[in-house]
């Protein structure tokens, strides 16, 4: 019978073409993915990234300002051969001094003793830099990294970033102060009025500010001729 002399068989698709199919589909799947990680992250997730860029950003200043008051320390910067206070205690007044924070004794602006010759070495050329260095690193990368679309957004983001380093700058201030041992002896503390809650707020949003600039700069570059050439059409 002609039906015995040969099979046919169906022919399906080559396997050069499933899998052609196959990774061009994973493919637009992960391209669609990508697009939509990619889109505005949101009001809620830009405030929440401000919040985790402001308090890293006062961890690392308070740890890279521990690392070296250890140092000075060991080198007996800090000796006068009078009592002091401990690297962790000086590690928050070096920090808050070098925001603009005023250091008071028994209650008032430091003017002479001990204190005066204390704070002498608490703000230096050095230190001075390290928040403002790392405040610009902060308002960087939080704008270069940070998928940010609108300008509310960058708003937010860098809005909670300063709200949430000057908050715990202020709780740091309100919980450091230092007493030396013996008789008649006065506290040195803090301020933790508006005239610090104003300074700290001054120089963290300046510094980024400055940051957030030179990171959205290369996206205002990049929209300006488009924004030329529609206006000349």
């Amino acid at each position: 019978m002609s039906s015995d002399r040969r099979f046919e068989y169906e022919k399906g698709p080559r396997l050069e073409e499933v899998n052609s199919s196959g990774e061009s589909e994973s493919d637009d799947g992960a391209d669609g993915g990508a697009d939509e990680r990619a889109r505005s992250v949101g009001p809620i997730p830009a405030v929440l990234a401000g919040f985790g860029a402001g308090a890293t950003a006062f961890a690392t200043v308070l740890a890279v300002l521990y690392q070296l008051v250890a140092s000075m320390d060991a080198a007996g910067y800090f000796s006068s051969g009078e009592a002091e206070p401990g690297r962790w205690v000086m590690t928050r007044l070096i920090g808050l001094a070098n925001h603009g924070a005023t250091l008071e004794v028994g209650g008032d602006p430091i003017e002479s003793g001990i204190s005066i010759r204390l704070t002498s070495r608490l703000v230096s050329h050095v230190t001075a830099l390290i928040p403002a260095a790392v405040l610009l690193a902060a308002g960087y990368l939080l704008v270069r990294h940070v998928r940010l679309e609108t300008r509310r957004e960058i708003g937010l983001a860098v809005g909670s970033l300063v709200a949430s380093y000057v908050a715990l700058a202020l709780v740091v201030a309100g919980t450091t102060e230092w007493t030396p041992e013996g008789d008649d002896v006065e506290t040195l503390a803090v301020a933790t009025d508006v005239g610090t809650a104003v300074s700290i707020t001054r120089t963290a949003l300046v510094f980024v500010g400055i940051g957030a600039a030179i990171a959205a700069l290369p996206r205002i570059l990049e929209a300006a001729p488009l924004d030329l050439a529609s206006d000349a059409d």
